[in-house]
């Protein structure tokens, strides 16, 4: 090929938005499909062939891909969602070994346990957990840790952001999630072979983007989540704030500081990343790094916010051009998305009530929003709080985000959600 060749293993998500942007910049994209491993189902239908020059089936041989692959000449190979991980860094260390991640931390980069670890051996401070098969081991860890009657999230160690993710309130029914995760497939067909029980952490809610290239790490945007406490669930969405890009802020700047570094202890060295952090009384602690650019959708708000995101940075750095990539960056805007809620389950009567939020002064759009006749289920967790979907507002004055916001708040409140369907 005549151009150059970017290989994006699995382009799902906001993976399968990168393609017409290679394409503008003069760069031949090329979709690696990975046909044995997670079925990945609930993502498969942001995948559109016609976007790529060529589409490689890997069918489980990975010496047969890397040839098939290596004809092309790629200078890049990044994945956009966590399942392809290794798959990916052994692509990228045969074919484009200048731009891949540490390999000897690709397990620190996939399996939350690990990930943690080596933040721990990188002098971060992390939260209590324990990663095991016995649910013998646990029980000694809480006594142990002196958690008892203290709450608990139990997750898969290798599972996709909050998929399977669940709180035991006061340490009850941990043993139940434990044994309803261990060893079983979650919808995008990952195998659970262990399970993570962690200290429920407590605080605000934090999400750095990055983009980096050569072990040099460039801030897209950051993130604060608005979430409330429903049941037994991690959270439901009620908002997401974009937050500005400001180092000698006093939360802001620490947390920045802490996801760099975070990034170092898990051998993140080239390409995007997602890393999610909670911000406590005693300071940052890590839920996650996800190795992967921002769930879809996300790059496009914070464009609307900084006129970039994820994605440009990314095809900066595909086109050569990382080296130019700003530490930061501008909020132009400040933006707000905001999900609507519902409060029961059944058939929505009359969503046309939303559309009112659309001469509010900073409404800037919608985003999968629900419409009427559609069968709802009561947003109890962050599954279903994110199934309504959401009205992202974008102005130069918080003031008028807020005010804009409660008035959704009040629409929300006057669907009519019929339970009898």
């Amino acid at each position: 090929m005549s151009k150059p060749v970017v290989a994006v293993v699995q382009p799902y998500s906001s993976g399968a938005m990168l393609a017409p942007l290679l394409r503008a910049a003069g760069l031949s994209p090329v979709a690696v499909m990975d046909c044995v491993g997670p079925a990945l189902e609930p993502l498969r239908a942001a995948h559109v062939p016609e976007n790529y020059d060529v589409v490689v089936n890997h069918h489980g041989d990975t010496a047969q891909t890397i040839a098939t692959l290596g004809a092309l000449n790629p200078t890049a190979v990044f994945t956009s969602v966590d399942m392809a991980l290794h798959l990916t860094q052994e692509l990228a260390e045969a074919l484009t070994p200048d731009e891949a991640n540490v390999p000897e931390l690709i397990d620190a980069r996939r399996h939350k346990y690990l990930m943690h670890q080596a933040l721990a051996a990188a002098g971060l401070p992390i939260a209590r957990q324990i990663c095991t098969t016995d649910p013998a081991e646990v029980e000694d860890w809480i006594a142990r840790e002196g958690l008892a009657g203290r709450d608990l999230v139990i997750k898969p160690s290798s599972s996709a952001g909050i998929v399977n993710v669940g709180r035991a309130p006061g340490g009850e029914g941990w043993r139940e999630h434990f044994d309803a995760i261990l060893g079983h497939y979650d919808k995008n067909g990952v195998l659970a072979e262990d399970v993570l029980v962690m200290e429920h952490l407590t605080g605000t809610e934090y999400a750095v983007d990055t983009v980096s290239h050569h072990g040099r790490h460039s801030i897209t945007d950051i993130i604060r989540y608005d979430r409330a406490q429903y049941g037994d669930g991690i959270a439901v969405y009620n908002a997401v704030e974009w937050m500005p890009y400001a180092p000698d802020d006093a939360v802001l700047g620490p947390l920045m500081e802490y996801a760099l570094a975070a990034l170092d202890a898990v051998g993140l060295r080239q390409w995007a990343a997602h890393t999610e952090i909670m911000m406590t009384e005693d300071g940052p602690r890590l839920l996650e790094v996800n190795a992967r650019l921002a769930g879809i959708g996300h790059p496009t708000l914070t464009e609307i916010g900084t006129g970039e995101s994820q994605l440009t940075r990314t095809v900066d750095v595909c086109a050569g051009r990382g080296d130019q990539m700003p530490d930061g960056f501008t909020l132009k805007r400040k933006v707000l998305a905001v999900f609507v809620k519902a409060y029961t389950s059944g058939v929505v009567r009359n969503a046309e009530i939303l559309d009112e939020a659309r001469s509010l002064p900073s409404f800037h759009s919608t985003f999968r929003l629900v419409s009427t006749g559609d069968r709802v289920e009561a947003s109890t967790d962050i599954h279903t709080s994110m199934t309504m979907g959401y009205i992202t507002l974008a102005h130069e004055s918080t003031e008028q985000l807020y005010a804009d916001r409660d008035v959704i708040r009040k629409l929300e409140q006057q669907l009519i959600i019929d339970p009898e369907g």
